[in-house]
Order: structure tokens, then sequence, then C-alpha cells
């Protein structure tokens, strides 16, 4: 007869002698076992854990009496198997309190693991690149100022040549092409890159090869495509490899695609930080290679030598660029105050997120903390109900240990089922946190339920089965036998100590829900703080659309203008739109920062730095946005490349560089005093726009007429930064509507110019304080979660005191105490615990509130007004919590009550 694998498997786990004697009746008693269960209704895999559990007890006990050495008593494994058993048993005949316990457990070890798991992809597990600890991302910038900005291609290779802590080094910047050619043409995310990145990194191509040195350098027209490009645009055709894609028209032969496994660049740096679908050769042009003191734009990636540290690596590189500026810059240059900064790559790509995710890793801690206390208040209570089970226990030979063991298997079993729950409820947040807030999470594709995340939420078991069941455990062991063996006896030492044990543990939540909710409210105020922040423009009914011209179709400064000239006036005309204008930049992420001088500058600002935001604008760009003109005029369609060089500025740079004075008439020019550019005249002086963000400082900036630049840099491909506008469109209707008609605008003049980033002004906004949003909807959530659990902590220990003071409550009524004397005596006991709480939790949340520090905007760390709320909140919802086991205490019958006695 044949059976189930696994019944043989069973079978062997008796001693030899007694398998062959009795193995058939054994295997015919599983069978048998295995059909009452069927006939039971039991699914299959319930049976098999069944006979499982049986075979394994029953095996036990056989060897224990093939083994005259053995001692007397259960052998342990029996032992535990028959507490899993009992534990079991008890919980299915308490399905609500298993039920409670178990969804508690969930919600807060789920979202202990989701945390972890992301904290583990950014954080703890390494680069997904060989020995990736040795990389080391550099970029140049100014001591004096907090962000860094990208390499100049000079000093790229001149560093290259004077470092020594370095095997190789590599460099790239992102970039955008129109992809033709293909069914639908795009505009795709590129990546330019030296021949020698992918060696610094330690990846090579899946499919094809790199590109060689001779393709870098002779600026040969090759590409390597993404895994995702190659099976989205070509179908992940083998044969792809020597065809030819056409990019901004232009053919380029494909030598190569990347594996499946590979992003890059990151999201997160400082610059250069957008995953590219495609990576053509840097191949710097003469004219960059000769750049200095300019087009900082590039990022550097170096690997250190096995005998470098990365702090001897930083140091080098300050020393090193003293050196090149001293020896190859202009002597007019040489008082540029630029540094290198150096850092592990990783950092690099963690720095803006890696303060936050540690604040969500220690607030999921306390919110299991304050699961566990309140789970324990159950274990408690349901303890106290058994005690005259565990007496007999006692009385019968049970010892301590093993009355504690019963307890911490229990609470075991309910942790490892909160555990499974949990680890479902974390790959849910988890796909939904991926496929939502990609675009601000670096590495977000690397987020995964990986051996080390499954290793903590088994480490978050047991420290909930310890943190839920050993107080409980503990408690019943400590119970009198005799005393609770007796007749009507009651344990009055117990029950005092219990109530201070559950009065503890609801006072201890709630000083870890003050530590969330301080925390919670504070990013809160921080984010409504910069969602009121002004902007500069006036977001609504404004739709934002983007193209770039392709160096193949528009090959000179001419073409570029006639093109842009006739899109805005044709777009102006549509239906609907009431202004229309254009700039290099969109609002809130101006890029372009430039060194300027003045003309006859007062002493007072000569030693100021001179750098400014710049963008370039076109059409009626400040009418379109909507910004407030304070003096003179904005530029406009009047400003041609054959009138006076104009410029307006904003009223920052106007306070800062011309105090007291008026700017208008007056003129600057890029470049430093002693060598500079045409001088530019200040036509206007304009309201505050924010260039880096709504939390960021607001810098000097100036605004060029777009229609002035030089043919030289319309035509330049080195960059194709004007090449590239982003149409701001002001519409009386709504402003999506008008999409449709600007897309058949662009078609009619080049049917195959793509148009992207299509946005409201709006969205481009709430894009600007997504970060901020995110933060205060994570820690909000735990913090009203927290919240809930303190309140329901509380509500059940009021509401197991009142249980067990009913007599009491009758004698007090019916001795004259009033309906209210009870209802306030009850709040008053409820509110006790919550002012203990917050003794203890204002202190420790003003200490732990510091970590906040940079995550907040107008706000600090110890605002009074977010704790004064956290307090007010917290008491009105212990209030709430306890308003229920006080009604009811107030409406006990004293004649029902006194027949309890």
């Amino acid at each position: 007869m044949r059976h189930p694998w696994w019944i043989a498997a069973l079978v062997r786990l008796y001693p030899r002698p007694y398998r062959e004697r009795y193995g058939d009746e054994i295997v015919a008693a599983m069978i048998a076992c295995a059909d009452r269960e069927r006939r039971r209704g039991a699914g299959a895999t319930a049976t098999a854990v069944r006979i499982a559990i049986d075979a394994v007890s029953a095996a036990t006990l056989v060897r224990r009496d093939a083994n005259p050495q053995t001692p007397p008593g259960d052998p342990p494994m029996q032992s535990i198997l028959y507490d899993v058993r009992h534990a079991a048993r008890l919980l299915r005949r308490a399905p609500l309190f298993a039920a409670l316990v178990v969804a508690t457990l969930a919600l807060a070890i789920g979202a202990n693991t989701a945390i972890f798991s992301v904290v583990n992809a950014l954080v703890l597990r390494p680069l997904p690149y060989p020995q990736a600890d040795r990389l080391m991302v550099l970029y140049e910038g100014i001591a004096s100022l907090p962000t860094p900005f990208g390499f100049s291609p000079p000093d790229i290779a001149a560093f290259a040549e004077r470092a020594h802590d370095y095997e190789k080094l590599g460099a790239f910047r992102t970039a955008e092409f129109e992809l033709s050619g293909v069914q639908q043409p795009e505009r795709i995310p590129a990546t330019r890159i030296s021949a020698s990145l992918l060696d610094v990194l330690g990846v090579a191509p899946a499919l094809g090869r790199n590109f060689t040195a001779a393709e870098d350098t002779g600026r040969q027209p090759v590409a390597l495509l993404s895994d995702g490009l190659w099976r989205r645009a070509f179908g992940a055709d083998p044969g792809i490899l020597g065809r030819a894609v056409s990019l901004d028209r232009r053919p380029y032969t494909i030598v190569g695609v990347m594996p499946a496994a590979f992003t890059f660049p990151h999201r997160g740096p400082h610059i250069n930080n957008v995953p590219a679908e495609i990576y053509v050769p840097i191949s710097f042009t003469r004219d960059e290679l000769g750049a200095f003191g300019s087009m900082y734009n590039n990022t550097v990636v170096g690997r250190l030598k096995p005998d470098a540290t990365p702090q001897q690596a930083a140091t080098e590189a300050v020393a090193v660029t003293k050196q090149l500026i001293a020896e190859l810059y202009p002597a007019d240059l040489h008082e540029i105050p630029i540094t290198t900064r150096a850092a592990p790559m990783r950092d690099d790509v963690v720095h803006g997120v890696r303060r936050m995710l540690v604040v969500l890793l220690a607030a999921v801690g306390v919110l299991l903390l304050i699961a566990c206390a309140n789970i324990a208040c159950l274990m408690l209570t349901r303890t106290a109900a058994r005690t005259r089970e565990i007496a007999v226990r006692t009385a019968l030979g049970a010892g301590r240990a093993r009355v504690i063991r019963l307890v911490l298997v229990e609470s075991g079993l309910l942790a490892g089922a909160g555990a499974l729950c949990g680890l479902a409820l974390a790959w849910g947040a988890q796909r939904l946190a991926v496929t939502s807030i990609a675009h601000e999470l670096p590495r977000a594709g690397e987020v995964a339920l990986d051996g080390r995340v499954l290793a903590f939420t088994a480490f978050a078991a047991v420290a909930a089965t310890l943190v839920c069941g050993l107080l409980p455990a503990l408690e019943t062991a400590r119970h009198d036998t005799a005393g609770t063996l007796k007749e009507g006896a009651r344990n009055a030492s117990a029950g005092v100590r219990q109530r201070r044990t559950l009065a503890t543990l609801v006072t201890l939540q709630f000083a870890c829900a003050v530590i969330l909710l301080a925390a919670g409210l504070l990013l809160v105020r921080s984010f409504v703080k910069v969602i009121s922040v002004d902007p500069g423009f006036r977001g609504d009914r404004v739709v934002s659309l983007a193209t770039s011209l392709p160096l193949s179709g528009y090959p000179d400064g001419p073409s570029v203008r006639r093109f842009y000239d006739t899109l805005l006036d044709r777009v102006a005309a549509l239906p609907g739109v009431a202004a229309v204008g254009g700039s290099t930049d969109l609002p809130l992420t101006v890029r372009e920062r430039r060194v300027f001088t003045i003309e006859n500058p007062s002493p007072a600002t000569a030693s100021l730095p001179h750098t400014v935001a710049n963008d370039c604008v076109m059409g009626r760009y400040f009418e379109a946005l909507g910004v407030r003109i304070v003096r003179g005029r904005p530029v406009g369609p009047a400003d041609t490349a054959r009138s006076e060089p104009v410029v307006v500025i904003n009223e920052t740079m106007a306070a800062r560089y011309w105090p007291g004075d008026d700017p208008v008439g007056r003129r600057i020019a890029w470049g430093n005093a002693r060598t500079h550019g045409p001088w530019m005249r200040v036509v206007g002086v304009v309201g505050d726009l924010k260039q880096s963000g709504l939390a960021a400082q607001t810098d000097p900036q100036t605004w060029q007429a777009w229609t002035q630049l030089a043919d030289s840099l319309l035509a330049s491909s080195v960059l194709g930064f004007f090449r590239g506008i982003k149409l701001m469109v002001r519409t009386e209707v709504a402003p999506l509507s008008v999409v449709g008609a600007v897309r058949e605008e662009v078609r009619r003049l080049d049917p195959a110019l793509p148009v992207t980033g299509v946005q409201t002004l709006d969205e481009i906004v709430g894009a600007s304080a997504a970060p901020q949003r995110l933060n205060a909807a994570l820690l909000g959530a735990f913090a009203g979660a927290a919240l809930l659990l303190a309140a329901v902590g509380i509500g059940g220990v009021l509401a197991i005191s009142v249980s067990r003071r009913t007599p009491e409550i009758g004698i007090r009524l019916a001795v004259g105490a009033s309906r209210g004397n009870v209802l306030r005596m009850v709040v008053r006991q409820g509110m006790t615990l919550v002012a203990a709480g917050l003794v203890i939790g204002v202190p420790a949340a003003l200490v732990t509130t510091r970590l906040l520090g940079s995550l907040l905007f107008d706000v600090t760390a110890h605002d009074i007004t977010s704790f004064a709320a956290a307090t007010v909140l917290l008491c009105t919802v212990a209030l709430a919590a306890c308003a229920v086991p006080a009604l009811r205490a107030s409406r006990i019958n004293p004649i029902a009550a006194l027949r309890i006695e």
C-alpha cells in the first residue's frame, strides 16, 4: 500500500528494533488518524501537522522506555510539544483574545519589518558592486557652501594624474536623448560615462562589451542599453548588437546591454542622480577640456587602492585640488576657493535619507514596545483567571520553571502567528512603497525580504515573546498554591501586586506614546510650515511641458530660435491660453550657478561671495507664472540679440549687493573682476522665487533673456542645456485641457519631436514638499497607532479594575456615594496613570526629538506648540478611553454587586 513519503520519514523516528517489529502498525495508525481528521473536515496541512506532533511525541516515549538510563519524568521534547498543544487548545477556546493579540503584533512587527527592510537595503547592504566599500565619489565645491557641485572636465584629467590613492577613476553626468526609430518616439534619461567607469564599478555588460578608450576619446557614436530599455523598446532581441539606434536623430551603434540588476546612477546623490536607460561615452570636447573654472557638472567615481583609506583619500583630494589650481588654472582664477570633497559612494547615495531612516526605525521599535506592553496587560489578566489551574498543576508537582514555560509557550505561539502575519503586511507595504515613492527613495528596487530581514523578524518575534509573556509568567509562578486552592480564598497581596504591575505597564505605554506623538507633531508642523511657504509664483492654472531640440535637426542658433519663437506664438494663440513663456529650468529646481561681478561695487559688498543662481527665460515667462514685479520691468520678447544685454534680479540679490539703493540701471557681468563677459544691465527686480525647493534658503538669482544668448551657445552640443525648454502655459480653463493642443502644435512643427514632463505647477510645488510629506505621514501614522494602543491599554486596565472592584463599588453606592463620585473615582485612577506617563515621557521626548533637528523646517526640536498639542491630544484620548469603564462603574446595581460577595 502506498502512503505519503513523510509518513515513512516519521516512522524512522522510532528505534530500529521497534520499527522492524511494529512498522506496519505505526503506518496504519497514522493513516487511520489521517482518515479521522479528513472526516472532521481538517485541511491537508493541519492533518499533517497533527500526525507529525503525535508521531514525535509517541516516538519520544518509546525511546525513553527503551533506554533504562533515562530518568523518570517527561522528556523535554515531549513536554514542550505537550505545552504547545495545550496552549493551542486554550487559544482556540478564546478566539477573540487570540485574534486581538495576533493583529496587534502583526501591525507592530510588520511595521518593524517593513522599515528594517528599507534600512537593510539602503544602509546595511553594500552597493551591488564588487568590493563596494572601496568606491569613493568626488565632488568639487566651495568650502563655505554646504552643497558641492560637480567636477570640471579639465580638473578630472589633472586630478587622475596627481592622485595616488586610487586604482582608477571614472566620470559621468546625466543627460537626456530623443529616442526615435522605434514604435513610439520618446525622451529617455541617459548617462554619459567615461570608458573607465564600468571598470571602476567592477561591472561588465551582460550582452556585448564595454566602450573602449578610443571610442571615448574619439567621440564615437556607440551606446549601451539598460536591460529595461532593451526589453521595452527592442523586445529583448539578442541580435541587437551592432544595430543602430537613433539618439537625438543621430545613429548610435549598440555595443552592449547591461545586466538586469544594474541601476546607475542611483537616486540620492547631490547631482547626476537620475537612473539611466542608455549609456554613451562622455567624450569631452577640446572646449570642455580647456574650460578651467567652469562646467562643474560631472561626478567622479574612484576605486581605492588596497592600502588606502577613505580618510586618506579625502585628505589627498583637497591637497591635489589646491595643486592643480595653482599649476593649471589661469592666474586670474587662482583666488577661486575651490576644494574637493570625497566620500564613500554608499554614504553619498543615502546621505539624504539616513537620518529619517534611523528615526523611523526607532519609532517602530517604540511602537513594538507599546504593543508588547499592551499584550502583557492582556496576558497578565488572562493568567490571573487561570490561577486555580496553575495552583493545581503546582500541587501535582509542576515546578516553577514548568509554569513559566507554559505561559511563555502561549505567548510564543501568538508572537509567531503575529510575525507571520506581519511578514505578509510588510511585503505588501514594501511593494506599495517601492511603486509609490520610488522617485524619492534611492535603491528602491533593492528593497526585499532577504535572509537578514527574516532573521530580524524572527528576533522581533522572540523579543515579543519574552516581553509579552515573561512578566505574566513570573507573576503566575509567584501565586500561593495553598491559599489559592482554599474554597473562596482571595490572595489580596497578589491582587495588589498585579494592579501595580498593570499600572506600571500602562504608564510606560503612555510615556512611549508621548515620545512618538511629540515627534510626529513636530514633523507635521514642519510640513505645514513647508507647504505654507510662498514659492514666489502662482501655481494655479499653469501647466508645464518640456521639449528639447536635437543637434542633427537644428544644427545652428537661428534654427533653434525659429522653432521656439514659432512655437510660443502658436501656443499663445490657442483658445484658453492667457500667457506662455519658457525657461531652461523649472521653478524650484534651478540648477545653474554662476560667478558674476558688479560694475563699481560698493566697499561693503566687495567681500561677499559673488555666486548667483541663473535661469534663461523667453516669452511672457513672469506673467505666465504670476511673479510679482517689485520695480522696473521683466525681460520679454522685446529683448533680442540686437538690443542691449539685460537681466532681472530677485529681491534677495538686490538687498544683498545694493542695500538701500535701487539696482535698476546698474550692470553686472559673468566672471570675476579681472576676466568677465559683456556687461548686462539690470532692468527689473522681481519677488523671490524658490530655486531649490520650498524648504531651501532663497539665494540671489538672475534671469537672462534667452533670446539674447549667443548663437554658439544655442548650437553647442556639449550640454544641450539651452536647447531644452520648459514651457509654462497659464490658462483660463483647466490647465491639463490644453496639453493636447500644445502637443499638436509641436507635432505640426516637428512630427518626430516628443513632448515630455507634462505637469501642473501645483504638482511641481507638491513634489518639492514630498520628502517632508512622507516623513510626517510615516511618523504620524506610527504616533497615531501608539496613541490608539495606549488608549486601549488604559481602557482595558480600568475595565479590569472595575470588574474586580464591583463589590466595593456596590458598597460605596449602597452607603450613599453618588454615581458622579464613582465616575470621578475611576477617571481619576486612569488619569493618574496618564499623568505619570507624561512626567516620564515629556522629558524623554525633549531628549529624543533632537534627532529630528535636520529634518525640521522653521520649527525647533523643542517646539512648545507641538509638545503642548501632544499633551492635550494624549490627555483627551485618554479621558475618552477612561470614560467607558467609568460610565460602566457608575451604572453598577448595588444589590447585584453585593450578591457577588
